[in-house]
């Protein structure tokens, strides 16, 4: 009796779990579609230096810091990272690019 239950409990927690990473998955889809970075189809590889991370890598390709956040963001979903945005040296990594949205240089 007391495995029968057990089972019935395991299998319980494995549905809720279940349902509890589908509910989370569903919440945060929404926000990906507000981000235009996502939807790009131009890229630009970057290898990856001595003191760089995700935000100044972004940085190098935006003109405002909210720009900077959502590069951010497809940075590491485009290119599989840990959600902290870990990186190592001499990593290869795709960065997706916005014409309109790139910083003007200066003219020489």
């Amino acid at each position: 009796m007391d495995a029968m239950k057990r089972r019935k409990k395991t299998k319980r927690g494995k549905l809720a779990h279940l349902l509890l990473a589908a509910a989370f998955a569903a919440a945060i889809a929404p926000f990906h579609l507000c981000n235009d970075y996502l939807r790009s189809a131009d890229f630009d590889t970057v290898q990856v230096e001595r003191r760089d991370s995700v935000w100044t890598i972004a940085s190098r390709y935006t003109a405002k810091e909210e720009d900077a956040r959502e590069l951010v963001e497809a940075i590491i979903d485009v290119n599989g990272l840990p959600a902290d945005g870990a990186l190592r040296v001499g990593q290869s990594l795709r960065v997706p690019i916005l014409r309109d949205r790139l910083p003007k240089l200066a003219e020489r």
